[in-house]
């Protein structure tokens, strides 16, 4: 039997180790730790060696639109643990200055699933329009569970692409047999077909449920994104987002929705207002503030909603806004919040506003199923305090306009009409117009063009001043656009028509 004083020697040369064993704890944890940021932070030792989790930007048209690989677009989150940086996600410099007018978007899904013999709802969602995390993942990250696909090829596919990259891995959208393809091996994109790009410069991105997270019983999904700038016309003011979503679960999942959230703030997020536009063919939400007339308006509307191959376009089947305190928290109330066939079109009130607009289909997610839900983004100035009838109908007319060229394949288009800053000496009178207004001490050959590029009215030119009849033409934004000086490239004035 061992005495007292044994005992305690034993003990005295225990906690003499203990410090040794804790720093050798510590020189693990920090090596740990700094293997584990190594995915994170930016890297540029090697064009391959990219961070799992990665925030890439556009740097083409009025836009500043960050975008994450975890599905939270156009914020500036860094992960979904830690909170947004200051700042503003999509911005528009249209202006002359930078106006925040998104601070956050991404996707929410539901559905039903059979769970203990009874259909229970479920929601997941890209990006929290409250907390601003993403319940998704890039692939291939280091969470709570073991470490999934951390190899070159695992940091190739759920980097962030931008398609004027310069340097490898190559672009992964390839035009094949006509349409836009994925192509996952590296080694075969190149073969595969042309680079397939939307816009002037796009970002494409892939994120999931399925790795280890916070997610309790994930539906499986993986999630491809594109997003797609211009930087000229009317398209400079617009983003347009592609979902391709491919399901991996074994389950059916019964009476699906997709929705895309928005939490825009125009510049201070606390006076913002929201109102519905809608029209047959064409459905918009206008974010606006309630009393400045120099704060842009940002418009959103779906271009495709939840679709795919032996699946019918379901549309927007609601449309619904409301503010910061008023989040759903559970799955059941994020379901009814999705499905509910609800139509909002009145002003909603002064706040910190969000909007969802969701696409409920009631053709089951099968496994092996892909689907499709598209929408844009857009920016205007405004004519007046508020949302005026006249921007109502402007941004609608865009949203239609839009849609239209997107399903026709003919965006392109749009890039036409691109409003430059006025000559000082030149102004037009009266501004707002509802009859006829006079471009004074305008050069010949002006012309009147609406927002959407198309020609509107031409002049009847007087000494020194242009006149334009406009008592016929629609509500709206136009633009007087002429030759300022002999050899100059034109020049534009606007023009706010209200009758």
């Amino acid at each position: 039997m061992k005495n007292l004083s044994d005992i305690e020697c034993k003990k005295k040369r225990e906690r003499k180790r203990l410090p040794r064993s804790f720093a050798k704890r510590i020189i693990a944890l920090t090596a740990s730790f700094l293997l584990l940021t190594s995915y994170f932070l930016p890297t540029i030792s090697s064009a391959n060696a990219q961070d799992l989790l990665m925030r890439r930007s556009n740097d083409t048209g009025n836009w500043i639109g960050y975008l994450n690989n975890n599905g939270a677009l156009f914020n500036q989150t860094d992960s979904v643990r830690v909170a947004p940086v200051a700042g503003a996600g999509g911005i528009w410099t249209g202006l002359g200055r930078f106006d925040t007018v998104v601070f956050g978007a991404g996707l929410w899904f539901g559905g039903l699933r059979y769970r203990n013999d009874s259909r229970l709802p479920h929601v997941e969602f890209s990006y929290n329009p409250n907390t601003a995390q993403s319940e998704f993942a890039p692939g291939s990250v280091l969470y709570d569970g073991a470490a999934t696909d951390t190899t070159e090829t695992g940091r190739n596919k759920y980097r962030v692409y931008r398609s004027d990259d310069l340097v490898l891995p190559a672009w992964p959208l390839r035009t094949v047999n006509g349409k836009s393809e994925y192509i996952d091996s590296v080694s075969l994109r190149e073969t595969a077909g042309p680079m397939n790009v939307l816009g002037d410069e796009d970002i494409f991105l892939i994120y999931k449920d399925s790795d280890p997270d916070s997610i309790s019983d994930p539906f499986e999904l993986e999630v491809r994104t594109r997003a797609s700038f211009w930087g000229k016309g009317l398209l400079k003011d617009v983003v347009t987002v592609e979902d391709e979503i491919v399901y991996s679960g074994a389950d059916t999942i019964f009476d699906p929705v997709i929705a895309v959230v928005v939490d825009g703030d125009i510049n201070n997020p606390d006076d913002d207002r929201t109102k519905g536009v809608q029209t047959e063919g064409a459905s918009a939400t206008v974010f606006f503030t309630n009393l400045s007339t120099t704060d842009p308006l940002l418009g959103v509307t779906v271009l495709d909603g939840q679709s795919g191959p032996r699946r019918p376009n379901s549309g927007i089947t609601s449309l619904r806004y409301w503010d910061r305190d008023s989040d759903a928290v559970t799955d059941s109330a994020r379901y009814a919040l999705l499905t509910e066939p609800r139509h909002d079109t009145a002003l909603s009130v002064v706040g910190d506003a969000r909007i969802i607009m969701a696409s409920l289909s009631q053709t089951p997610i099968v496994p092996g199923d892909t689907l499709y839900f598209n929408y844009a983004l857009y920016v205007q100035p405004p004519t007046g305090p508020a949302l005026t009838s006249a921007d109502s109908v402007a941004m609608l007319q865009i949203a239609q306009t839009i849609l239209n060229h997107y399903r026709e394949g003919t965006l392109p288009q749009l890039q036409v009409a691109e409003p430059v800053q006025s000559h000082p000496s030149i102004a037009a009178f009266p501004n707002p117009a509802s009859t006829i207004f006079y471009l004074m001490n305008a050069p010949s050959g002006a012309v009147l063009y609406d927002a959407l590029g198309r020609k509107a009215a031409e002049a009847e030119s007087g000494p020194g001043f242009a006149t334009f009849d406009v008592h016929a033409l629609a509500d709206g934004i136009y633009f007087v656009r002429y030759a300022a000086t002999a050899g100059d490239g034109g020049d534009s004035t606007a023009v706010v028509i209200r009758h």
